[in-house]
């Protein structure tokens, strides 16, 4: 079956089948490795993409339910301004995410910073929560989403 979509801001089209999941997806036809599997489950966080802005685990999803929506691997969202509010943020307080969960907790980090108002240390341990790897120190990474929350805020593109 073609399943047209938007990838990373491109049309893209794969010839699949319907209920091929779309880490599947992202990682065989279109080569995007970053995005991890660690389980097939939705419990580990390491897969999570952006779908129509919302954060889900890509392990969830047949790729048909993507169709004629716009997907975001972490490779599309490494070029914007929004990622640079994030990763100099967890830079400054020595926060690195590795490998297994970097892109499930950057992308997560946008969608809690981009509900437009501060987030509260509870709401950044739930979200911490969600991934199921414990490479980041606990306080680096609340410090770091708060500080990210205000680099994006002095840009502006936060509205109150």
């Amino acid at each position: 079956m073609k399943i047209d979509f938007s990838l990373n801001d491109k049309k893209v089209s794969v010839d699949t089948l319907p209920e091929k999941r779309l880490i599947d997806v992202i990682r065989e036809d279109f080569g995007l490795m970053t995005t991890k599997n660690g389980c097939y489950s939705g419990e580990c966080g390491s897969c999570i993409v952006q779908l129509e802005g919302n954060t889900v685990p890509a392990c969830q999803v047949p790729v048909f339910a993507v169709r004629a929506k716009h997907v975001v691997t972490i490779e599309g969202f490494m070029g914007t301004e929004r990622y640079l509010d994030i990763i100099s943020a967890f830079n400054d307080v020595k926060c690195v995410p590795c490998p297994f969960c970097f892109a499930g907790k950057i992308l997560a980090v946008d969608s809690l910073i981009d509900s437009r108002r501060s987030p509260e240390t509870s709401e950044i341990m739930s979200l911490l929560s969600d991934h199921s790897c414990s490479c980041t120190s606990v306080s680096a990474f609340v410090e770091g989403v708060k500080i990210a929350y205000q680099n994006r805020e002095i840009r502006g593109e936060l509205m109150r």
